[in-house]
């Protein structure tokens, strides 16, 4: 398994028991090996989970040469936003700054967060 692989899987571990430590349910990660992969979307999500209010997070791990491709993440930033209640947006903190103010050009600030992670 390349490096950039294992390296997002142990990213998405991470977050998915933080998640669930926090008292997310319904918890679902697109790894092969966990129990249960987010199904029923045209481009899968990193995670999808529903808060203790009921509101659904999507949430996705982008790298820094995510951020590069503009056009084809704000579609598939608009696909989550439009299924799930809240989009959170992991970046890396080289990037962060650059993320956070794309969000806002698209003018999608209300519905993705951006959250920077240690890289």
């Amino acid at each position: 398994m390349p490096e950039d692989e294992e390296h997002r899987e142990r990213l998405l571990r991470m977050w998915a028991v933080d998640l669930d430590r926090k008292g997310f349910t319904d918890l679902q990660v697109d790894l092969e090996r966990f129990p249960m992969r987010p199904e029923g979307w045209e481009i899968s999500p990193d995670i999808v989970a529903r808060r203790h209010d009921g509101k659904r997070l999507v949430g996705v791990v982008w790298s820094c040469g995510s951020i590069d491709r503009g056009q084809q993440m704000f579609s598939r930033l608009m696909s989550y936003s439009y299924h799930g209640d809240v989009v959170m947006l992991l970046v890396p903190f080289d990037c962060l700054d650059e993320a956070d103010e794309m969000v806002r050009e698209w003018g999608l600030s209300s519905e993705v967060f951006v959250q920077g992670i240690i890289d």
